[in-house]
């Protein structure tokens, strides 16, 4: 019993350290944990990563990239619309170069497509490298999220509460009442 107990609260801060490093430092959970989940929200890997998937991907180090070749898929940020807003994009590796100062380049694209994405990217811009992929679970993910999902949560917690409180109070008044 006691070491369930220490499991379950070693589990537990573990668990609360994660959220709150996603949180207030989103950047620094991979780096920390090793790992980092994302959500698949468009078609451009698909049929290897589907839309509302979960991928998995680990920290990018300094090892790993090197180790990166063609083919490989990674999860970047890009600016995509060219807005001056970067996105999160899993994609191949299209190909690896170094421009003159001795920098990495990349260029990447989608599942199936035979030109590279538009963008170029640096060392600096790749946020982890694809481990595998959980299919369906980014779909509750996002539903959790959504203003319907913690409405949800907010009240079935709610009713699983006052149950809860009725059947102690219940239990109280059994062992009060003298028979």
């Amino acid at each position: 019993k006691l070491i369930g107990t220490v499991f379950f609260f070693i589990f537990s801060g573990l668990l609360v350290l994660y959220i709150l490093l996603e949180l207030f430092l989103p950047q620094q959970t991979v780096k920390v944990f090793q790992f980092k989940p994302y959500v698949v929200i468009t078609e451009s890997m698909e049929p290897v990563i589907n839309v509302g998937d979960m991928a998995i991907v680990t920290n990018p180090t300094n090892k790993k990239l090197e180790a990166l070749a063609v083919g490989d898929i990674i999860t970047f940020n890009a600016d995509i619309n060219y807005d001056g807003q970067k996105e999160v994009v899993t994609h191949y590796v299209y190909s690896i170069t170094e421009n003159s100062q001795g920098e990495r380049i990349y260029r990447t694209n989608r599942y199936g497509s035979t030109t590279p994405d538009t963008w170029i990217l640096r060392d600096s811009d790749i946020l982890g490298v694809y481990a595998f992929r959980i299919p369906w679970v980014g779909n509750l993910v996002n539903f959790v999220k959504s203003p319907y999902g913690i409405v949800a949560i907010s009240v079935n917690v709610v009713v699983i509460g006052a149950i809860v409180y009725i059947v102690k109070v219940g239990k109280k008044k059994e062992v009060e009442t003298p028979q």
